[in-house]
């Protein structure tokens, strides 16, 4: 199959085309569960990263103050991070502004007292009015519950963030940044695979460990590589090309970053997982796009056991 580039085939994790994908209800993808925990390992490894973040932390203990920072950081991570990718990047914004305005049938605002027609006052109610006429006619039809729901789940950050330490600022920080680009992409008909990658994997994970301790430079490089390696396999679940070299060099990542803190048994298995996905990848250079989609799906179960192994072996 010959390599193509995102610009040439923009589709969703599941591999399913833009142009045949159906969109969610609002309502679904506002809670974002449902939607994604249809997906199997990609649905719930916000979840899973979430757990290996903890992990790597060495403070998961049986104990309530850190059961609860870890549930308040897996709500933080599925429901409220994940609905706020979801709804701002999965909403096109920019079509009512595109195909509704100006909006063919102004309803002119009530005039202010003392004006003229043709008044600033005058002008200013007019242009009120269709403003008011194309939010209602336009904008709120096609975007406005998911604007409703963007708004809940961002009241849900900010309550939860008031809970959990400080450390996970800067994530907030990363989380509106890789938005922001993803609805850029979206905006140029590309999918947003890095940052969502990035928000579903790396972020989860940095999550997981900081809200029980600081993050140290190897678990953060750790949730780096993962998410280097998640980035390849939507890549190849997809059929695009150029997706072995993030696949298997985010997981080598992991595998040298456990040989230098001194854990041989554990990046003994990381390695061997590793050799298990390559073992399959010879079968994409003549199993057609079918191959990209089944190698895809076939080697999230060894992605999620490498980031557990890695995971239990930070000291």
């Amino acid at each position: 199959m010959a390599a193509m580039d995102e610009s040439e085939l923009a589709t969703s994790p599941s591999g399913v085309a833009d142009e045949e994908r159906v969109e969610p209800p609002v309502a679904g993808q506002w809670i974002g569960l449902r939607g994604r925990l249809a997906q199997p390992f990609w649905g719930w490894i916000g979840a899973w990263a979430v757990l290996c973040g903890a992990l790597a932390s060495n403070s998961l203990r049986w104990e309530a103050e850190a059961l609860l920072a870890l549930a308040l950081s897996l709500l933080l991570a599925e429901l409220a991070w994940g609905s706020l990718w979801d709804l701002a990047v999965g909403t096109a914004w920019f079509q009512p502004l595109v195909e509704g305005w100006p909006p063919s049938q102004a309803a002119p605002a009530a005039a202010l007292p003392y004006t003229q027609p043709r008044s600033p006052g005058g002008r200013l109610a007019l242009r009120l009015g269709r403003l008011a006429a194309w939010w209602r006619v336009s904008f709120w039809p096609a975007a406005g519950p998911a604007l409703l729901g963007l708004l809940a789940a961002l009241i849900l950050t900010v309550v939860l963030a008031l809970f959990l330490p400080n450390r996970l600022r800067p994530l907030h920080a990363a989380l509106v940044a890789l938005g922001g680009l993803g609805v850029v992409q979206r905006r140029r008909g590309r999918d947003p695979l890095a940052a969502q990658a990035l928000v579903r994997v790396g972020l989860s994970w940095l999550a997981g460990h900081a809200a029980l301790s600081e993050v140290g430079a190897a678990s953060a490089v750790l949730g780096l590589a993962f998410s280097l390696a998640a980035w390849g396999l939507l890549r190849l679940g997809t059929g695009l090309g150029r997706s072995l070299w993030l696949l298997n060099g985010g997981q080598v990542v992991g595998v040298a970053v456990l040989v230098g803190i001194r854990q041989p048994v554990a990046a003994g298995v990381a390695g061997l997982l590793l050799f298990g996905q390559v073992a399959m990848q010879p079968s994409l250079f003549y199993g057609g796009e079918l191959a990209y989609q089944t190698i895809g799906r076939r080697s999230w179960p060894w992605l999620v056991a490498a980031m557990l192994v890695a995971a239990w072996a930070l000291p």
